[in-house]
């Protein structure tokens, strides 16, 4: 008996999780129109309270429209052609009244979507019979009344509301006994469970999509609050991380400018020998230039950090570019006595921001010498692949941990002393991931401790002439 019990079950449970399935496709659609219509006829510039009335409204009308033809078939199959006629009325009466909200008649829509409602109501007790209990629907007509004006249409608002309990007595007084249908007619009965229940049925629609409209209003407040505290929490890192920096930085800029005065009272005051004079000013001009490097970091970085860079494409000649690079850092290279090997084409052109272009050349030529060792070699290549120029920076240096590896990635700030004990200030390789990722390039990094760095990028090439 159990096993026939189950056997009945299994088919029951698969047809009930059918129809589940079914029903919540149903009301997914449904909702999707509702949320497409009422995007179509929302005027625009509307406040937050009106915005969610506004839907609540256009909800309400697609719904009025919609139930006024369902009636319309009911009393046809009824044979009730008077009142079909009233309740079609409110199927075109829908549109004009969602046309009229769309242009920016808020108050005179609803207002006249109200007394169109309110008229067929009436019309149809007066006309017909009070057994047909239509002046039920005046529920729904007062719960709609109550929820889609806003504060600023409230007069509207009480105007129907005011409208509808004057009509219950008024087609009390109107009414003609002698069109009465006798109460015990079945057909009144009939026709007060339809009406009774339709009333009813618009009022739940009007609650069920006031209740999903503030869920979903609750949701969306919901997200925007955590967008909010995550935009802050990131906003008060990378305040902390800038105020953190530039308190390094000035630290560290104010300690190598006192280090220059320094050098230069000494050349004033010591008498010393031409060849010490000369040393002692090639270190000054090679620590003036990471001093200048640095507030050229500092400044461009928080430019970034402030979104006042823009990328502004040029086209820039590539041999151009890395001579005036292996220029600048002519003192640096002869310092460590550093073997710069080039392979790159002639006539490469790039299309790039050319400021961001040359601080990442720069910084990764300067990351290369303060990390490869005296008598090191750094590579430099290009490889011309047509709408990219794929540029590669090689050194012979310490090389890197794949930690070190990431942050880069990452963009995460460190710094760790050069071969030589060069300090660094930890946000240059920052800078050129960002520029890159300006230019839609990707740092790709390859290295391993004690074997040396290879930095390999693509840019965008000019067009070919």
């Amino acid at each position: 008996m159990s096993q026939l019990s189950l056997a009945a079950d299994k088919p029951l449970s698969i047809i009930l999780r059918v129809a589940k399935c079914k029903l919540a496709a149903g009301m997914n659609r449904l909702n999707q129109f509702l949320e497409s219509s009422a995007n179509r006829f929302l005027p625009g510039n509307l406040t937050i309270g009106e915005h969610r009335t506004g839907r609540l409204y256009v909800h309400t009308v697609i719904g009025m429209g919609a139930f006024g033809l369902f009636l319309f078939c009911v009393d046809l199959l009824l044979n009730i052609a008077p009142v079909a006629l009233m309740c079609l009325t409110l199927t075109p009466g829908a549109f004009i009244y969602l046309r009229l909200f769309s242009k920016g008649y808020s108050a005179l829509s609803k207002t006249l979507a109200h007394l169109h409602a309110l008229l067929v109501i009436f019309a149809i007790t007066i006309f017909y019979s009070e057994q047909v209990f239509v002046w039920t629907f005046l529920i729904p007509l007062t719960i709609s009344s109550l929820v889609v004006f806003t504060k600023k249409e409230i007069k509207y608002s009480v105007a129907i509301i005011a409208s509808s309990a004057v009509s219950l007595p008024a087609y009390l007084v109107l009414h003609s006994d002698e069109s009465q249908i006798p109460l015990h007619s079945p057909i009144v009965h009939v026709i007060w469970f339809i009406n009774l229940t339709g009333s009813l049925l618009f009022s739940c629609y009007i609650v069920f999509t006031l209740i999903r409209l503030n869920d979903i209003n609750q949701r969306a407040l919901k997200e925007s609050r955590d967008e909010i505290a995550r935009q802050n929490k990131i906003m008060l890192g990378s305040v902390r991380t800038r105020d953190k920096l530039l308190s390094m930085m000035s630290h560290d800029i104010r300690g190598d400018i006192g280090k220059t005065i320094g050098v230069v009272d000494v050349i004033e005051q010591v008498s010393m020998s031409e060849e010490d004079k000369a040393n002692l000013l090639s270190n000054l001009k090679l620590d003036a230039e990471k001093t200048l490097a640095t507030l050229d970091n500092m400044l461009q970085w928080t430019r970034t950090q402030q979104d006042e860079l823009n990328l502004n494409p040029e086209v820039y000649e590539v041999d151009r570019m890395l001579s005036q690079l292996l220029s600048n850092n002519d003192s640096a290279l002869a310092a460590k006595n550093i073997y710069v090997k080039l392979s790159i084409p002639v006539k490469l052109k790039l299309l790039v921001d050319i400021n961001m272009i040359d601080s990442v050349f720069r910084n990764l030529l300067g990351n290369a010498i303060k990390f490869t060792p005296v008598q090191g070699v750094i590579s430099i290549s290009a490889i011309d692949l047509n709408e990219h120029i794929e540029f590669s920076i090689q050194d012979s240096g310490v090389g890197m941990t794949q930690e070190q590896i990431d942050n880069i990635v990452k963009g995460v700030q460190f710094t760790t002393r050069g071969t030589n004990r060069e300090k660094g200030r930890g946000f240059g390789m920052v800078l050129v991931t960002e520029f890159l990722a300006k230019h839609k390039a990707k740092l790709q990094i390859e290295s391993t401790p004690g074997n040396g760095t290879r930095f390999t990028f693509q840019l965008p090439a000019a067009p070919k002439q």
